[in-house]
């Protein structure tokens, strides 16, 4: 059973106007992210990233969820236009382990080496944070 995922209002200040506008008329038609998903034929993660402005959403997408939201598409064109603003969600540096040492990865070993295939072999040691 899905559940209903809601804005943390602890974001507002960190996220796109698209993410208030799309999670409350979420919230008023009780659309899980699973529903949405089945309509535009993308995957779950996929519609919670448009909806907290981490993926792009193609005219199609719009179109739906300007039908399913009850949004103006106007509106949405908007809001929705551009390229998506990453990683702004999250604090910096993150505090979650497993963020923190794929954040720790990325700054400290892949400008060591252009190639990702050198980079590959570190990964196992450097993510082992569970024991």
């Amino acid at each position: 059973m899905s559940h209903l995922a809601t804005l943390d209002t602890s974001l507002h200040s960190r996220l796109p106007a698209s993410a208030m506008t799309m999670f409350e008329a979420k919230a008023a038609k009780k659309l899980t992210f699973e529903s949405i998903a089945k309509e535009l034929g993308r995957e779950e993660v996929a519609v919670a990233a448009m909806f907290y402005g981490q993926a792009r959403a193609s005219k199609e997408d719009i179109e739906t969820l300007s039908k399913m939201l009850g949004v103006d598409h106007d509106k949405l064109v908007q809001e929705l236009a551009g390229f998506p603003d990453r990683g702004r969600t999250i604090d910096m540096p993150p505090k979650e382990p497993l963020i923190y040492r794929l954040f720790e990865i990325v700054q400290n070993y892949v400008h060591s080496s252009p190639n990702l295939a050198d980079f590959a072999p570190v990964l196992p040691q450097v993510v082992n944070v569970f024991p």
